[in-house]
Order: structure tokens, then sequence, then C-alpha cells
């Protein structure tokens, strides 16, 4: 498994803004801690939720750089959520504990795919920008280089646009 987590990403897909942007269904998970997070209560921050498993390995292979874009932006107005569609919580918080690297964004548990249905998933990973108004601007079907300069950019770019 470690040598399938090393692998680089080949393939990053364009990113490419949605428009009309649609309201992003709701939803209230509970982290591996406890706390629980509800999508509604984060207008204000822009929030990329990246739907995965453990048993993925092109999920497993994109963690690192989530990551890496958690470091860069969590201290400003960003939040990224980490929601596991695994069968159970126990094997997940044994994942996230035995990770080569720490996982320090919030990993949700979503084990009887009650959030996950609302959401278009074409496969595993499927990750949505969600922007300050709480709005879908981008899905990305597929692994992706989360810290590359293209990622940063529309980051950068959803955090500070204006409010429409």
């Amino acid at each position: 498994m470690a040598v399938l987590m090393s692998l680089p990403i080949v393939a990053t897909p364009a990113l490419q803004i949605l428009e009309p942007r649609v309201e992003a269904p709701d939803f209230v998970l509970s982290d591996l801690g406890g706390k629980y997070h509800q999508l509604s209560a984060l207008q204000g921050k822009v929030v990329v939720i990246n739907f995965w498993a453990t048993w993925c390995p092109p999920c497993l292979g994109e963690l690192p750089s989530l990551q890496r874009l958690w470091k860069k932006y969590e201290q400003r107005n960003f939040l990224l959520l980490a929601v596991s569609v695994d069968d159970e919580p126990a094997s997940l918080t044994r994942f996230v504990r035995r990770f080569r690297s720490p996982l320090t964004f919030p990993v949700l548990s979503d084990t009887e795919l009650q959030t996950a249905r609302f959401w278009p998933l074409k496969g595993l990973p499927t990750s949505f920008v969600v922007d300050k108004e709480g709005k879908v601007a981008v899905i990305v079907h597929g692994a992706r280089q989360w810290d590359s300069a293209e990622t940063l950019r529309l980051i950068e770019y959803l955090m500070n646009e204006p409010k429409s």
C-alpha cells in the first residue's frame, strides 16, 4: 500500500468554475474526534469537500496534496472536509492514525452514505469546491494534485471573490 500512496498523480483534470453555481446540499457529519460539521454553517469560507475511501488507491494518492493544501490555507477562510464512505468508522480511525503523514484536516465518516447520495459522485475520489456563499463552484471527478499552481490560483480567487 505504501507504494501506491507514493505514486505521483499523472493526470490532473482542468478546473472550471461552474456557471450558474448551484446551492451545495447541506449536511451534518461528525469527524473522527466526535465534532459535528454542518456545511451551511460554514458560509463565508471556501470549502473543499473530498469524498474518498481507504480502499481507493487514487484517493490515497491525493491525500498528501490535500494535506499540503490544508496546511497552506488552514489559517484563512478555508476548510477542507474529507468525507469517507468506508463501511466501518473503526477501520477509518485506524487508517488515519497509521497514515504515513499525519492528516490534520477534518476526516468525516459517512458510512451509511446519508450525505454522499445527495452529491453527484461519479466514482471516487470526487471533490467539490464550495464558494463563500455555499454554492458549488467546481466539481472534480478523479484524483488531482491539490497543491498545484492551478488549484492554488482557484482557491485564492474564490477566497477573494466579492459577494454577489
